[in-house]
């Protein structure tokens, strides 16, 4: 407790010398365009809002702490004609450099206008970060923002720069989002929300914590203050294959299996006129209802209440009652709405903003293709809020307080009563035979656990000269976890059914605190605070800072771990302890030195921290372990160590022609104190796993990006990745998974590649086109082949973990899109293909044979006592990527 006063008194320091980093600035000189001589005193003003600047002596204007987004500036002095520039891109802690050239009234009389030419080196930058606009989105054939995420250089499915899928920060408006459960982005923010994306696979400053890999920072749309926008956007979609095998029920090509809806309105607040408070009013909303099938389905050949065939010697009776209907085994439900409102004032901002949705969905299983219905349903909602006051004490300086709430709530069961007399003994309609679907039944388990995390966060920027700009923050964070699993087990003990003298089954459940039926309540508590200074030179840009995170994870350990049961048999080994605090730092320096006006080379290095997910703390904290030989039981570990990253990054911009840019980058990241298990021995002869910190991982480089804007109609870009990602495991649980096989394998103790090794990734990006004749828009993307484990009897026992190399993958998708004008409707029509040349892309193979269709052991399967073949089993469509989708759609907007 000491440590956090300490932490505490020394974050209020920082305070009294803080609005979210997340803003920019836009910056150059103003001359006269024979002369060339600086026009002292012209007035630079964002069109529409409270940002501006005069030109000092020199020409120089500077408009600090502008919200990233694109805008007009309006130029006028007098003596001169007004300028007006368009699509000024300011991005999120960047620097936008707009030099103005102005002529005299006596040469020109009307307005000049401009359009701001995008630059091609950004020399501020001095860590791979790329920034997408809503524009951009609009071009790109994708739905959500975590499609737009994958197609970043150094992001291969979800995994920044070689790392685990749950080291990534996501933050919405400059505030954290993550489910701290399992640190994943819950909440659904639609593509027409988000103004301005940042994607950070590099390092990054001091202001970003609790990551590793990468950041994802999204600054979500505000209403405009002078006029109402509405727009509706629907579409349909239909997945199509002929190949039966695998994608079962994809034949009919007028089928539909999506339909999406999406309303989006801004602008001004209502009934505002006369009510100057409310005329600086301003909303957004957008709400999206979304209903998928999918395109893996299963065949309804056995009810729930079928049963396992009854086999007589040669003989076999089946009991199938189903009708042999297609069902969809992974369909998804969402309705989802975002919105935000401001008041904006020379002085003050003051915003609210809610970012809701409501999920459903089921997971494809294998196993459970010939009995679809007995599966496990899955309920998720989400809820982030956010308030933000925003001061404004001088055109140089502001400072931001945030609150937020996020409640991520989850469910899981097949039927929502406990106690729903159609439940059956889970076990009935298991399979009696390798290579065979389950003949009924329905599972047994159900989960309910909810995340609720309180958020206070304040922070300062000061540009306190042309050269140095300051921001120093602090954030507190308070959980509340809570989880409850429990299994379906027959609570009848006696009554017998007549005709068969089996157990009559009456839905029931294990006793609480068992191994059957367990739960926890945690309330974890965390706290940061952070000092960053930009430093903007004529050789060089720096940005420097340090951070400092506390957590204390408020729960206890049992003494001693041998006796986790707290058996009194071992006197002075029994009690709780409680867990430690833990506290450190993370220094950060990122440099940039712009060698011309066309070119920068970039340094940076930093070390980054991060809790592992607090699931993994709290799994079964009542230590119960199952008694025997066999190993059963998994036990959290409230006394986990921070994870750790220390990133190295040197990169170079250069423009090659007027149009044509490349961006290189070399990076090495080592890991540490990742989470992995232990197996430990009771004092009565049992075993159990403990996650703790010993996994590591290395992870070596290199991107090169090419950036062409022909002109106004073509745009052309294209990033390679290749990169060496290795560990001495991929997953957590290896210890443990290696520990049940028989015979037990040991752990690695050598670096191996990992699940998420692609060598090599290129993604090419085309845009034809514009707003006028219609836009084409494509993205090709390639990846080397994943690792795989071989089976061990490929190499007579001896396992090579991930030796062996699936085949390359390759996908193209495309979006065409037309717009036209009916009366002052906008309307445009547009299509979506996914996967347009239907590339089959094995994902899932098999250790015999390293190909997702072959098992060369299948020569060594029992006979199946089951209604399916051998091949039926084999053509698992999960283990290849989806086939061809096709999606219409239609939007008008006002």
């Amino acid at each position: 407790m000491k440590k956090l006063l300490l932490l505490l008194a020394g974050a209020g320091l920082l305070v009294q010398v803080a609005f979210a980093q997340s803003t920019g600035k836009i910056t150059g000189t103003v001359t006269d365009n024979k002369t060339t001589e600086p026009i002292i005193g012209a007035n630079v003003v964002i069109q529409g809002t409270h940002y501006g600047a005069a030109a000092d002596l020199d020409g120089k204007y500077s408009i600090y702490n502008v919200p990233p987004g694109e805008y007009n500036l309006i130029v006028s002095s007098v003596g001169y004609t007004r300028v007006t520039i368009s699509k000024v891109v300011v991005k999120i802690n960047l620097t936008t450099r707009q030099d103005i050239k102005m002529a005299s009234e006596d040469v020109l009389s009307e307005e000049i206008l401009v359009e701001a030419d995008a630059p091609l080196v950004q020399k501020d930058l001095t860590s791979s970060s790329v920034t997408v606009t809503s524009s951009d989105i609009k071009a790109m054939p994708v739905e959500n923002v975590s499609q737009v995420i994958n197609l970043q250089a150094g992001v291969v499915d979800g995994h920044f720069r070689g790392g685990r899928s749950n080291e990534v920060s996501y933050l919405v408006d400059g505030v954290p989002v993550n489910d701290s459960y399992n640190n994943s982005l819950a909440v659904g923010v639609e593509n027409a929300s988000v103004r301005q994306l940042e994607v950070i696979s590099g390092t990054f400053n001091a202001e970003y914590g609790n990551a590793m890999s990468g950041v994802v920072n999204i600054i979500s749309q505000e209403g405009s203050t002078t006029k109402y926008d509405f727009g509706v956007q629907s579409y349909i979609g239909n997945h199509y294959s002929s190949d039966k095998k695998i994608f079962r029920n994809l034949q009919d090509p007028l089928k539909i299996d999506s339909r999406d809806i999406q309303f989006n309105l801004s602008g001004p607040f209502p009934f505002a006129s006369g009510i100057p408070i409310l005329n600086a009013v301003t909303f957004f909303t957008t709400a999206r209802y979304l209903d998928e099938d999918g395109y893996l389905y299963g065949q309804r050949i056995y009810n729930i209440t079928d049963r396992a065939p009854a086999v007589f010697g040669s003989d076999t009776i089946f009991f199938n009652t189903g009708d042999r209907a297609w069902v969809a085994m992974s369909p998804y439900q969402k309705f989802s709405f975002n919105g935000r409102t401001t008041w904006t004032s020379p002085l003050f901002k003051v915003s609210y903003s809610i970012f809701y949705d409501d999920n459903f969905s089921q997971g494809y299983s294998h196993d459970w293709s010939q009995a679809p219905d007995g599966r496990m349903k899955n309920y998720r909602t989400n809820i982030v809020q956010t308030a933000q006051f925003t001061h404004i004490p001088t055109s140089n300086t502001f400072h931001v307080l945030s609150f937020g709430y996020n409640k991520h709530q989850y469910e899981g069961y097949t039927y929502k009563d406990p106690y729903d007399p159609r439940y059956i003994d889970p076990a009935l309609g298991a399979a009696l035979s390798n290579y065979t679907f389950r003949s009924g039944g329905n599972e047994g388990g159900r989960y309910d656990r909810y995340t609720n995390s309180f958020l206070v966060k304040w922070q300062l920027t000061s540009q306190l000269n042309d050269k140095h700009k300051l921001g120093v923050g602090a954030e507190a964070r308070w959980h509340e976890l809570f989880n409850h699993d429990w299994n379906l087990r027959n609570s009848n003990t006696t009554q017998k059914d007549s005709l068969t003298g089996e157990l009559i089954f009456v839905p029931g459940y294990f006793e609480p605190h068992t191994a059957g039926n367990q739960s926890y309540l945690k309330k974890p508590f965390e706290f940061s605070g952070y000092i960053q200074d930009k430093m903007e030179y004529d050789m060089m840009i720096i940005n420097a800072g340090v951070r400092v995170d506390y957590f204390d994870p408020n729960t206890t350990l049992p003494k001693d771990l041998k006796n986790p049961l707290q058996n009194t048999l071992f006197t002075g080994t029994t009690g709780f302890k409680k867990t430690t605090q833990k506290i450190q730092a993370s220094p950060r320096l990122g440099v940039s030195f712009p060698i011309s006006d066309k070119g920068a080379i970039h340094f940076s290095y930093g070390h980054f921290f991060q809790i592992p997910p607090l699931e993994n703390l709290y799994v079964n904290d009542e230590y119960l372990v199952s008694g025997g030989q066999a190993l059963s039981s998994v036990t959290g570990n409230g006394d986990l160590k921070p994870q750790k990253t220390v990133s190295y990054e040197f990169g170079l911009q250069q423009v090659l022609f007027d149009n044509l840019s490349i961006d290189g980058t070399l990076y090495y990241r080592d890991i540490r104190n990742l989470l992995g298990m232990e197996i430990i021995n009771t004092y009565e002869g049992y075993k159990y796993a403990r996650f703790i910190n010993r996994d590591y991982g290395n992870v070596r480089g290199v991107v090169l990006s090419l950036s062409q804007v022909v002109n106004s109609y073509l745009n052309v870009k294209l990033d390679y990745t290749y990169q060496i990602a290795e560990g001495n495991s991929s997953d957590p649980y290896q210890v443990y998974n290696y520990a049940q096989s028989d015979p037990p394998q040991e752990a690695e103790k050598k670096v191996v590649p990992l699940d998420w090794d692609q060598r090599s990734t290129l993604n090419i990006f085309v845009r034809l086109g514009n707003a006028e004749y219609g836009t084409l828009s494509a993205i090709f993307s390639y990846g080397s082949g994943y690792p795989y484990t071989e089976d061990v009897r490929n190499s007579q026992g001896l396992r090579f973990s991930n030796g062996g190399t699936k085949p390359d993958t390759y996908s193209f998708d495309v979006r065409a899109e037309k717009g036209f004008d009916i009366g002052g409707v906008r309307v445009n029509t547009f299509l979506l293909i996914y996967n347009v040349l239907n590339i089959k892309n094995e994902y899932g193979v098999f250790g015999s044979t390293g190909r997702a269709d072959r098992d060369i052991y299948t020569k060594f399967a029992t006979p199946i006592i089951g209604l399916n073949t051998l091949e039926d089993y084999i053509n698992d469509p999960t283990r290849y990527s989806g086939p061809r989708n096709l999606k219409l759609g239609l939007s008008f907007s006002l």
